[in-house]
């Protein structure tokens, strides 16, 4: 169930309140050659949320967001049976429940022209009970899931610019002519509270023994920064061109708590490089040509307190030609 309210309290300023409520039904089933059995989750989420946007000028504006949510567990962290990646294998864990989730951000926008945008967030997050990948006490050092603690926060920025470097238009053949820039940049702070007791009292079978009492949020790294740029013409007869240059980083992060005295293991820095090319040769039929991964980096996996390499790993680079047709 879902209801809103949307109210003008003035010209520039705009007000949703909203409530929405879900009843959610994770049932699994399985029977391998170790166990079958059967694991049963439900639960009930209410969730409001509050937005507002004030209109400073006709080129800026202020907005504010504050929610509650869930992140509901995977099937695969849930699912008690055993499967196996290149590398690494994975157990779920069927005593695993869901995150409760609040959330609240504060943005400032601005629009120079038409196509651009310089903006400013900043946002915060409060975790009940978060979900974290962990190593489990095991032969194979298998991965698992757990509500590792009782809260995590979360607090960042994030800045992003938009610029139109070129913009042609030929008012006698219509052609257009676009390049532009794009940049986002944001940096998360997270820390969270790590309890052995808790997951062992939660979890029947499941020994963990957390070697920090304190730890950032696994998945999540310090400071992501994505970039573009992109040309774009647009000719007679309903023909264009656009091409894509974009590039990203993002920081170290935690692959899976550290347990039994070990490091966490947390995976490399990256950066990407990826060029994509779209030519519509008419109204109906269009080409593509994507490189993903250009630099294709070598991510390593290391124990950090031991600082020891324990896997390292190149994803490749992918290259595909597309041909679509529109009716």
């Amino acid at each position: 169930g879902y209801g809103a309210i949307e109210y003008q309290f003035s010209p520039k300023l705009f007000v949703i309140g909203a409530f929405r409520t879900e009843f959610i039904i994770q049932d699994i089933f399985y029977d391998t050659s170790l166990k079958n059995g059967k694991t049963l989750f439900d639960t009930m989420e209410y969730m409001p949320s509050l937005t507002a946007k004030y209109e400073v000028n006709d080129k800026q504006n202020i907005k504010l967001a504050a929610s509650k949510t869930y992140t509901l567990p995977q099937f695969k962290e849930r699912a008690p049976f055993l499967y196996e990646e290149v590398g690494q294998s994975y157990i779920g864990n069927p005593f695993l429940y869901n995150s409760t989730d609040y959330n609240f951000d504060l943005k400032w926008e601005m629009f120079p022209k038409n196509g651009e945008v310089l903006s400013f967030t900043g946002f915060g997050k409060y975790i009940q009970n978060p979900i974290n990948q962990v190593t489990i006490a095991s032969a194979t050092n298998d991965i698992s899931w757990v509500n590792s603690g009782d809260k995590a926060i979360g607090l960042g920025i994030e800045g992003e610019w938009r610029k139109s470097i070129i913009s042609r238009e030929n008012n006698t053949t219509g052609e257009k002519t676009n390049l532009g820039f794009g940049l986002n940049v944001s940096y998360l702070y997270t820390n969270q509270d790590l309890n052995s007791q808790k997951v062992v009292e939660e979890n029947p079978g499941t020994n963990v023994d957390f070697t920090n009492a304190d730890s950032r949020l696994s998945g999540a790294s310090d400071l992501l920064i994505n970039s573009d740029l992109s040309f774009n013409k647009e000719f007679k007869n309903d023909k264009s061109l656009t091409a894509t240059l974009a590039g990203g980083y993002f920081s170290d992060r935690i692959y899976a708590l550290g347990v039994t005295g070990k490091g966490d293991l947390v995976d490399s820095e990256v950066i990407t490089v990826d060029f994509i090319l779209k030519f519509n040769l008419s109204k109906n039929i269009g080409i593509g040509f994507s490189a993903k991964n250009l630099t294709d980096p070598t991510i390593e996996r290391k124990q950090d307190i031991q600082n020891v390499v324990v896997d390292s790993y190149k994803k490749g680079r992918n290259f595909s030609l597309s041909m679509k047709y529109s009716f």
